[in-house]
């Protein structure tokens, strides 16, 4: 039988949140919250402001309206009054983004590569990048690439970047 004195820890369970929603999120606690005396205090009871993780599971939009995607999960800080919130252990949500619209790869040939052919990127009608055979692997090139991010899990994978604008330009 269950110790009475331990508690279950409280989640709660957001749903989807969207950019208004977030934005509301942080008029509400500057309504809510006043920081003095190098704290933060609730405005309505006086308590100290405790502070608790947000974990936002990030879906894409294509596979709505399931709840699916990388498997990725963002952290945001969230603030809560333990007198007029209750005690919270941590709070949940998910955040569905628009993969690139507009977008398209195309098979080309290409004379000098060994291989014969590489891959293009296109956004908006527009050439982003372009995918070759390296004797080590890929070699993606783009002067729209801003980063190059690796993803942890199995199997591995590696994130491209690219800004909406030519790296050095605009």
């Amino acid at each position: 039988m269950a110790d009475p004195k331990q508690e279950t820890p409280r989640v709660i369970h957001l749903g989807q949140i969207t950019d208004e929603i977030i934005d509301g999120w942080i008029g509400g606690w500057a309504e809510r919250f006043e920081k003095r005396d190098g704290g933060h205090y609730c405005k309505v009871c006086g308590s100290q402001v405790m502070q608790t993780t947000c974990y936002v599971s990030i879906h894409l939009k294509m596979f709505e309206p399931a709840c699916a995607g990388s498997g990725k999960v963002e952290k945001i800080n969230y603030p809560f009054c333990p007198k007029c919130d209750g005690d919270i252990d941590h709070v949940t949500a998910c955040y569905h983004v628009e993969v690139m619209e507009d977008t398209e790869f195309r098979v080309k040939p290409h004379g000098t590569l060994p291989s014969r052919q590489m891959i293009e990127f296109w956004r908006g009608g527009q050439f982003v990048a372009g995918i070759y055979p390296h004797q080590d692997g890929i070699r993606v090139v783009s002067k729209y690439m801003t980063g190059v991010e690796k993803e942890a899990g199995l199997p591995p994978a590696a994130v491209i970047f690219l800004g909406k604008e030519p790296v050095g330009e605009g």
